[in-house]
């Protein structure tokens, strides 16, 4: 696991799919319109609290034993789909289950696990170096969780400085225009460089930094890998005083490709 406060974020919009590191479970959880009634847990090392006799997957069921599983610390990454209602999984077809086997296996899709018969709108895969990858049905969620997120990452970050204080410290939303604005830029690989963050003024300035080889995130071991590999194309703000979040981006590029298929 990297130490460090930043959020990494990759997009394969083609699949919905979102890679991150620095979302925690609780941001997940907290983000969440709903938490799931039922999950399929799909490793087949983790227990649930029931087994589905069909698939023999464990899973488990109601939605406060869903989000204190979620929120548990566990000794092998989470893997889980929600499902819709409880016989959902009686309708899964052989080659359906080896799927969830496979991604399971190989930490990849063979065909898009978000499947009309389960309503599923996650699939949720953790590794055991801290990324994870979540399917969305809808890409709002995800909007919703990283706005819950980058407000706690602010905090520690806040927290970290004024530790001595203790002051009490509100975090305004992150607003719409900010999420779609560094949304077109998730698809090449995006860092939310907290630990980098200056303060001049009462406003703190966080780099935006850029993935410059997507295929090497594979070898982050340290903070230091995730900066050697990224450039900064701008910077996220907050002012303290104002409550306000602000944007400057310094290469455009990144940020205006893509933007008329948001």
């Amino acid at each position: 696991m990297m130490q460090g406060n930043f959020i990494y974020i990759n997009w394969e919009q083609v699949n919905n799919l979102v890679i991150s590191y620095g979302i925690t479970s609780a941001d997940f959880v907290n983000g969440m319109p709903d938490v799931p009634q039922r999950i399929v847990l799909i490793d087949g090392k983790l227990e649930g609290n029931q087994v589905n006799g069909h698939t023999r997957f464990q899973t488990v069921t109601g939605q406060n034993s869903v989000r204190e599983f979620l929120l548990s610390r566990t000794d092998s990454p989470k893997m889980w789909l929600d499902y819709h209602e409880s016989d959902d999984l009686d309708l899964m077809m052989p080659s359906e289950i080896a799927e969830l086997l496979y991604m399971a296996h190989m930490g990849t899709h063979y065909h898009l696990p978000l499947y009309s018969k389960l309503q599923n709108a996650y699939a949720y895969l953790g590794t055991n170096s801290g990324f994870v990858k979540v399917y969305y049905r809808k890409m709002e969620t995800f909007e919703h969780i990283l706005d819950i997120s980058l407000k706690r990452h602010l905090r520690l970050l806040h927290s970290n400085r004024w530790m001595m204080f203790n002051r009490p410290f509100s975090v305004s939303d992150v607003p719409d225009e900010i999420i779609q604005k560094v949304q077109a830029a998730f698809s090449e690989g995006l860092v939310f460089a907290f630990d980098q963050a200056v303060e001049r003024r009462r406003r703190y300035l966080i780099p935006l930094r850029l993935q410059e080889h997507p295929e090497r995130q594979n070898w982050w071991r340290d903070r230091m890998d995730v900066y050697e590999t990224t450039r900064q194309v701008g910077t996220l703000s907050y002012d303290v005083e104002k409550k306000h979040w602000g944007i400057d981006i310094t290469d455009e590029a990144p940020f205006s490709e893509n933007e008329m298929d948001l």
